[in-house]
């Protein structure tokens, strides 16, 4: 694992942010990830516009 993580935040969907990171083999993936309490949902993908479709679509049901 790279030293440094560094998230860099690009844009916003409701509870979902969408930043740029470093993946396990240390190349650029953007990453989506959900900042309501309960939820906990994040996931990383290789392009932007996938990263997008999977935030707008996200549908957060808090336990």
């Amino acid at each position: 694992m790279p030293h440094g993580f560094l998230f860099q935040r690009l844009m916003r969907y409701g509870p979902v942010e969408i930043g740029t990171g470093l993946n396990r083999e240390g190349k650029k993936s953007y990453l989506a990830t959900c900042t309501s309490n309960a939820c906990g949902w994040s996931s990383d993908f290789a392009t932007y516009s996938a990263c997008c479709m999977a935030a707008k679509s996200h549908r957060c049901y808090p336990r």
